[in-house]
């Protein structure tokens, strides 16, 4: 399945911007704009969700558990789902996934419009319904992973993923901001409402692409498709490093986003308004970091600037534990937001610069099992540690801990894994 040939070497406008060049290509806006649609409408349910659950419960345990329900299928499903994406069209398994999805928030909507539930017998359908949706998530992630490269010329890889954590965090700061107007003046209802809504737009994306040829399914086994998948991925030293710092920086940088509602609402005995604020501004900072990942997307050394973003994240999250201002908070919140994303999307990018495509598809899930099974973890061990000590200290650990790793990254000296990545990038290939 090659990614889009031109003529010229890239043949972009040249007011494009050199950030935004991934954006010259029809097929990638479309997904794009499909994507942030739906984005903006999973940040309205995240936070509405979030929020109710912390109203019913009064315990940070309860939104570390719908995090991990949430990402939890990722450890396993999404293996099977790398197999599915590289033997089957990718668009019609994603259409399938948005299918379920919608139909999980409008199930949540009517359960809670019309009162069906209530009390504890609603928090286990939202947490059910969290896991229902991360199954769906989980099978067909691996196939909007393994998509999404193919959309753009091949220097222009790094560039859509960068652009895609763009839409996904741009989501971050509009999704929450009219979740928190909608809260207070609907209710949870219309923000579930819109999140269904919200489906149809990446689905009417999805069936407008023009899809590339994909590679003819290989002829052995599922179990023979997953084996040599892990053995491509976890055979390789560079591959299998990324995974290990995928699944660090996430399991210790979800402990923010996961703990802001308890946050929000202790620390600062905010009400749902202050809650969306705080997320927004963590969602701006993501931005940001996006469009800075985007702009150093086609620079060769990619991986010292992701470890680099890793350490200032654990500061971040040290100084926002600590902090005992509001708008310190803010602007600890922003940063921090910045600073994980951008180091998400690099090491994003420096892991798919190393995939072939015969293989993207099976690479991509056991990338997703390791960093969004660290996200699963990380938020479930986050709302347990926040329930016995509290938000603050969680964060304050977690940046501790991201300090050491970032520190345990860039003195590692058995790989040089900056001169072998340019390498490979250079070449556009794999590393043996």
């Amino acid at each position: 399945m090659p990614a889009p040939e031109t003529s010229d070497p890239l043949d972009i406008p040249p007011w494009l911007p050199e950030a935004l060049h991934a954006f010259a290509f029809r097929d990638y806006r479309r997904q794009w704009a499909g994507a942030f649609a739906s984005s903006v409408g999973s940040w309205m349910q995240q936070v509405a969700q979030a929020w109710l659950i912390l109203e019913l419960t009064a315990s940070p345990f309860y939104l570390g558990l719908d995090a991990f329900l949430g990402l939890a299928p990722m450890l396993g499903l999404s293996l099977a789902g790398g197999a599915i994406a590289d033997r089957v069209d990718r668009r019609k398994l994603l259409l399938a996934s948005q299918a379920i999805q919608l139909s999980s928030a409008s199930t949540l909507a009517i359960l809670v419009g019309a009162q069906a539930l209530e009390g504890w017998p609603l928090v286990y359908a939202m947490l059910g319904l969290s896991f229902l949706t991360g199954m769906a998530q989980a099978m067909s992630g691996p196939a909007y992973l393994a998509l999404l490269p193919n959309l753009v010329p091949k220097p222009l890889v790094g560039q859509a993923i960068a652009g895609n954590a763009i839409q996904f965090n741009l989501g971050r700061v509009v999704g929450p901001m009219l979740a928190g107007l909608v809260l207070a003046r609907f209710g949870a209802t219309a923000c579930f409402a819109l999140n269904a809504l919200s489906f149809l737009a990446v689905m009417a994306a999805l069936a407008t692409i023009r899809a590339p040829q994909q590679a003819a399914a290989a002829s052995q086994s599922w179990k023979q498709d997953i084996l040599a998948g892990a053995r491509y991925v976890f055979g390789n030293p560079l591959r299998r490093r990324l995974c290990l710092l995928a699944a660090l920086t996430t399991g210790l940088g979800i402990a923010m986003p996961t703990l802001l509602p308890q946050y929000a609402k202790v620390v600062w005995q905010g009400d749902e308004v202050l809650f969306s604020r705080l997320a927004a501004c963590s969602g701006l900072g993501a931005v940001a970091g996006a469009i800075a990942a985007a702009a150093a997307a086609k620079r060769a050394r990619q991986l010292p600037l992701a470890v680099g973003a890793q350490a200032a994240l654990g500061l971040c999250m040290a100084l926002l534990a600590a902090t005992g201002r509001l708008w310190l908070a803010y602007l600890w919140l922003f940063a921090g937001g910045a600073f994980l994303v951008a180091a998400y999307a690099l090491v994003t990018t420096c892991f798919q610069q190393t995939v072939e495509d015969d293989l993207r598809g099976r690479s991509a899930s056991f990338y997703m099992v390791c960093f969004r099974g660290g996200m699963a973890v990380g938020g479930l061990c986050a709302g347990t540690l926040a329930h016995w000590w509290s938000a603050p200290a969680t964060f304050g650990l977690a940046g501790l801990a991201l300090l050491v790793v970032a520190l345990w990254a860039a003195a590692d000296g058995r790989a040089p894994l900056p001169r072998r990545l340019r390498q490979t990038t250079e070449r556009g290939g794999t590393t043996a």
